[in-house]
């Protein structure tokens, strides 16, 4: 009827109307996701194929998270790849190319955290992962204050900072737990306050309605909101078991590519500084608009899934999500924008990486410094600095962007090869040279890993051997280095032992001449080698000419600048210095730099002022008082022998740390002198300016330090008529050339003097006054009383030893006398030292350092083969220091050996040379005790002692292996015989129960088997007719054996 009918046209007519707006509103929705299908098909697709390897993936994300935060890149990646191999091997799905990034980690979220100073490499966000991800508060392992400045920036003004040397920490702790604040607790020590305890295993319990937590004698309210941060400076800390199950321990020590990025951006911003901040806005605007982009993405998933009924009928939704496409695709251009700035931005700072890569390496070079002395510590803020002065001082060439980077290279590595050898030992200067050129070589991939590894051990590894010639010069070690050399494999080195015994009348030459690296070699062979692959030849050849075969390397590569280490210059240690930064003085036995401190505050009018206190028990308290005159009136403090006061060292830490430059006077300085120790504080170490005081290695450098601290005002008032100033300078000259050679005489061992004396600086120095003071007051030279008061008083009063004091006698002789004061006198028989003719003090400073770098022993007064033994030691112990500090086991191209397969092969192979212990039933049996023959109780005993040592070497040689497998833990002492084996270094383990030995360990164990074989055949065969005498472990026991023998024979 007309009603249904009109009631059906009104129906249609709202559905028409309907389904029209519907049609414009589905338009709207269309142009709003417009060009959105392709970007969320790839999303989803890429959401289902981390669904479908989530199982793996998170299963390797938790690893990571419980075991793997206390440990460096390379054992992680071993670790997550063999975690991989196993998915695979048991069929669970997990990512071919795992990165915990991407499975736990948000873009945005990572951008803020590097805003915020988190270094922006692998290892330092996955820390951050770590972190925030972890049920345990983070331990963090921090030398280098990166995690520390991190964690201030993103946590802002709430962050409370804590030490547990400050006064009232705990209070201040009880109010961030209570009020549910970040609190950073930095520079803990290895054991950390038992007050903490509950806080690591946050013992809540619930008190009412409230959740508490007792703190020692309080009990305080818990906030949920509340975050603990705890970091150490230490490099190497040994945390108890107990601490590290109750933490999380992260490894924050700063990465190559970390650092990289690090000293790019600081190069980029000196030199380019434009640039440089285009990048560092990018880097804040891509972030804001990135994380805008994911806001609106986040909303209208939001909007799409929280809508109810049909879709289109929702206004609300569709006008979202029309904006919303218009702010999208705003900030969607502006990202590409930013993209393509940024790719011009980067382009330009490729320009400055090959720089950057060169800096960032040396860093490790010198961080790794500690392990040799504890007091070789330095910041990555004084690195940074260094590298800072070098943009600063380098050459700047106009237009010519290549010789301005390689000036910054070459600028900034003087400039911290000078730097660090101030505060080095004369014994590591060139150990530090050698290691910063091994570096470069590495970073221009022109360093061969397996040579350096060989030279490193020594030349010998403890492989096979093959058959020696007969050639009675050529010793079995000098043989077993040649041969090692043939089993590297390639270049000049196959065939090179046949090569070799064909050429053995040449050979002989080399080994005998006075020069073996300028002397010819068979065949042209030097010329077609390397300065490394040379001085591997000469540490098989020529072991007293390893030191010059170092030399040539880093002569070769660095240039002869890099082999004399700058003279010490205190003045200029001063200059550079500031108020706040303390003064650290490096004392080896006998130095005392008191002297020439006193001087220098004469000079800068500090000397009434000055306040000095030798620490020891109970001088605590004077030091503090001090340091707090000082700051305010502006005095020098000295702080002598440091070391003896270990219990105030933390109040020191704490101390210098307080040190304000606006609130301390301009003209405060705080000196510090000790002896190494490791129980200085690493952060006073690592930002003070360290000098040792010793005297200067060789002849050149310490005639140099000697001219070097002479004014020239004093040099030329010297002596008060013509003839005494002549007579002055020539007799000056010998005798600062006296007092070098007494003290390289030490070098030589009981050749130099029977007993090692320390011989000072202020000797010297009392010698020059009295040298003046004579010929000024004397017409005629008194040479007897000179002579008198030299060697009889001044040194003399050092030497105890009767032949010693009659050497010095007459040593003194050749330089006060007559003859010198001629132009023609010579000191040595070569004529390379002499005193120079009367002239300004720039002139003999010129004739100085025209002197040869290595001196021969010619210039002491002793034969050529006197350098022998002292040159072999030193070769060998410059090699054994580097190789200490360089990590453990092959480390070289594709097919070098991991530590674990050098542990169990060799742990194997002498675990097979090395016999059982002795039967000692069978050979008390066998050799009863008999006093007619001394002998049978000689070998009884020999066998005890040798049992004792094998039962400890063999026991820790299986040990090793099943280490290796996991099966035992590896404690210190198995430690050490790992050590031991990958270092080719006898272990302290064995050393407790062996007989006296220098050996390495593979000649350690080649001689250990020989002397076995000597007892096997003595106990198997009877009494020898002939002994090894140096085969006994106690070969005194022996020689009373053959006494004992002789007084009872009829």
């Amino acid at each position: 009827d007309f009603a249904t009918a009109k009631q059906k046209k009104d129906d249609l007519q709202n559905q028409f109307e309907v389904c029209s707006k519907r049609l414009v509103t589905a338009e709207k929705l269309i142009n709003g996701l417009g060009g959105e299908k392709s970007r969320w098909e790839a999303s989803s697709a890429k959401l289902g194929e981390q669904y479908d390897n989530l199982t793996g993936d998170v299963l390797i994300s938790s690893g990571i998270i419980a075991y793997l935060g206390c440990f460096l890149a390379k054992y992680r990646n071993e670790s997550v790849d063999s975690w991989i191999s196993l998915m695979r091997e048991n069929k669970v799905p997990s990512s071919s190319s795992f990165l915990l990034r991407s499975v736990i980690g948000e873009d945005v979220v990572i951008r803020q955290w590097v805003i915020d100073k988190l270094p922006n490499d692998q290892v330092s966000i996955d820390n951050a992962l770590i972190l925030s991800n972890s049920r345990r508060w983070p331990l963090m392992i921090d030398p280098q204050i990166q995690a520390n400045k991190w964690i201030r920036n993103s946590k802002g003004d709430k962050l409370l900072v804590l030490r547990l040397s400050q006064n009232n920490y705990a209070r201040k702790l009880e109010v961030g737990i209570s009020q549910g604040l970040p609190v950073l607790i930095e520079n803990v020590p290895e054991v950390l306050d038992p007050l903490l305890e509950p806080l690591l295993q946050k013992a809540k319990f619930k008190a009412g309605n409230m959740i508490m937590i007792r703190l020692g004698d309080s009990t305080v309210e818990y906030n949920e909101e509340f975050r603990l941060y705890i970091t150490t400076k230490l490099p190497n800390p040994h945390y108890s078991p107990e601490i590290c199950v109750q933490v999380t321990l992260l490894n924050f020590m700063v990465t190559p590519d970390g650092l990289q990025d690090q000293m790019l951006g600081i190069l980029v911003a000196k030199e380019e500084p434009e640039v440089e901040k285009k990048r560092q806005n990018l880097i804040i605007e891509s972030a804001q608009s990135k994380a805008q982009l994911k806001e609106i993405e986040d909303k209208i998933l939001e909007l799409l899934s929280n809508s109810k009924g049909n879709i289109l009928d929702d206004e609300e939704l569709i006008t979202t999500l029309a904006n919303s496409k218009v702010t999208s695709t705003r900030i969607e251009e502006r990202v590409k924008e930013q993209e393509k700035t940024q790719a011009l931005v980067q382009e330009t700072r490729e320009t400055y990486v090959p720089v950057s890569i060169r800096s960032s390496a040396m860093f490790f070079v010198v961080a790794d410094l500690c392990k040799v002395e504890p007091m070789y510590q330095y910041s990555l803020e004084w690195f940074i600095d260094i590298f800072l002065l070098a943009i600063k001082t380098a050459e700047k060439p106009e237009r010519n962007l290549q010789r301005r980077l390689t000036a910054l290279q070459n600028q900034f590595i003087k400039l911290l090869y000078e730097k660090v050898c101030d505060s080095l030992f004369a014994k590591d200067k060139l150990m530090l040279s050698l290691l910063l050129t091994f570096k470069s070589m590495e970073v221009d991939h022109d360093l061969d890993q397996a040579e350096k590894s060989l030279l490193l051990v020594g030349g010998t590894t403890g492989a096979e051997v093959r058959p020696r010639p007969q050639a009675e010069w050529l010793s079995d070690v000098s043989w077993a280095r040649i041969s090692e050399l043939e089993d590297l494999g390639k270049g000049p080195w196959p065939g090179f032992c046949d090569m070799f015994a064909s050429h053995l009348d040449a050979w002989k030459e080399v080994f005998d001449s006075d020069d073996p690296v300028q002397a010819p070699w068979p065949g042209g062979f030097k010329d077609q080698m390397t300065p490394m692959q040379q001085a591997l030849v000469l540490l098989a050849v020529r072991a007293d000419a390893t030191v010059q075969g170092l030399q040539n390397i880093i002569m070769a590569k660095l240039g002869a600048d890099f082999l004399e280490p700058p003279p010490f210059n205190l003045e200029k240690v001063y200059s550079d210095s500031n108020n706040v930064t303390p003064l650290i003085f490096v004392l080896s036995s006998g130095a005392d730099p008191m002297a020439e401190l006193n001087r220098l505050a004469i000079k800068n009018n500090m000397f009434e002022t000055k306040a000095a206190v030798s620490l020891g028990q109970g001088q605590g308290p004077k030091a503090e008082f001090a340091i707090s005159e000082g700051k305010t009136a502006g005095n020098w403090v000295i702080l002598q022998n440091c070391h003896l006061a270990v219990s105030w060292m933390p109040m020191l830490e704490k101390l210098v740390e307080e040190l304000d430059p606006d609130a301390v006077a301009h003209t405060f300085r705080l000196w510090l002198s000790a002896m190494p120790s490791p129980h200085f504080p690493v952060s006073v170490l690592q930002n003070g300016m360290k000098m040792t005081v010793e005297p200067p290695k060789g002849l050149k450098s310490n005639l140099l330090r000697a001219y070097l601290s002479f004014e020239e005002e004093w040099f030329e008032s010297a002596g008060n008529t013509d003839a005494s100033r002549k007579a002055f300078r020539k007799m000056l000259f010998g005798l600062c050339f006296f007092h070098a050679l007494i003290q390289e005489r030490c070098n030589y061992g009981p050749l130099g003097w029977n007993i090692p004396y320390q011989f000072s600086e202020p000797d010297r120095q009392i010698c020059v006054s009295q040298l003046k003071m004579f010929l000024e007051e004397n017409a005629a030279i008194p040479y007897a009383a000179l002579s008198y008061t030299a060697s009889e008083a001044n040194y003399g009063g050092r030497v105890t030893d009767a032949h010693d004091r009659i050497t010095i006698a007459n040593l003194i002789t050749d330089y006060y006398c007559d003859d010198i004061l001629k132009d023609g006198y010579k000191f040595s028989e070569s004529g390379i030292y002499y005193a120079p003719k009367h002239q300004a003090l720039s002139g003999y400073l010129d004739y100085i350092r025209s002197l040869p770098i290595n001196q021969m022993p010619e210039a002491f007064g002793l034969h050529a083969n006197a350098n022998l033994s002292a040159a072999i030691k030193e070769g060998l112990g410059i090699l054994a220091t580097a190789n200490s500090m360089l990590p453990k086991g092959g480390g070289g191209d594709g097919g070098a050996k991991t530590p674990d397969q050098i542990l169990t092969e060799l742990s194997t192979k002498f675990l097979t040379e090395v016999r059982p212990p002795f039967d000692t039933e069978w050979l008390v049996a066998k050799y009863p005790t008999d006093y007619n023959e001394s002998m049978n109780t000689v070998v009884n005993q020999e066998a005890l002692r040798f049992n004792k040592l094998l039962l400890r070497v063999r026991a820790s040689l299986v040990d090793i292996g099943k280490a290796v497998k996991g099966l035992v833990i590896m404690g210190p002492d198995l430690d050490d015989v790992a050590n031991g084996i990958l270092l080719n270094k006898q272990p302290e383990f064995w050393k407790k129960v062996s007989y006296p030995s220098l050996k390495p360990m593979s000649s350690y164990v080649a001689d250990l088997v020989a002397r076995m074989n000597f007892f096997t055949d003595w106990m198997d065969n009877g009494h020898p007719a002939n002994y090894w005498l140096s085969g006994f472990f106690f070969t005194q026991s022996f020689l009373t054996g053959q006494l004992q023998n002789f007084v009872t024979r009829p």
